[in-house]
């Protein structure tokens, strides 16, 4: 069963599937979580993801999952309903991963992007 990643709306935009594999709700895989770093499929870091909470470069809140642990946040809109997904396609390979970032510190607000804009980057 896939864990809903929801937006600043309360929206789902992103399943998480096995060992961290990050599905859209088309269907396709756009990338994976790799301990606490999140990569896209050309092996771009995007962001962490920790205690059910992703963030991105700057630390900023992007996407949760209910019942997330990560202590500083903001406050978390109620998830709506997630609609019915498209079943997952196959996942690629995992390419070479690039070098993370130095970690930023966590902050309370909201990023600019949705958990789908951060890997359009």
């Amino acid at each position: 069963m896939p864990v809903y990643i929801y937006n600043q709306t309360g929206e789902a935009s992103l399943r998480i599937f096995g060992k961290g594999l990050l599905v859209n709700m088309n269907g396709e895989h756009i990338g994976f979580i790799d301990t606490d770093s999140v990569y896209d499929y050309n092996g771009t870091h995007r962001g962490w993801f920790e205690g059910g909470v992703l963030r991105d470069h700057y630390g900023r809140v992007v996407g949760f999952v209910p019942g997330a642990t990560d202590a500083l946040h903001p406050l978390f809109p109620l998830p709506r309903l997630a609609p019915l997904p498209a079943l997952p396609r196959l996942a690629p390979l995992k390419p070479l991963k690039s070098l993370k970032p130095l970690k930023p510190l966590k902050s309370l607000g909201w990023s600019k992007f949705d958990p789908i804009l951060l890997f359009a980057l």
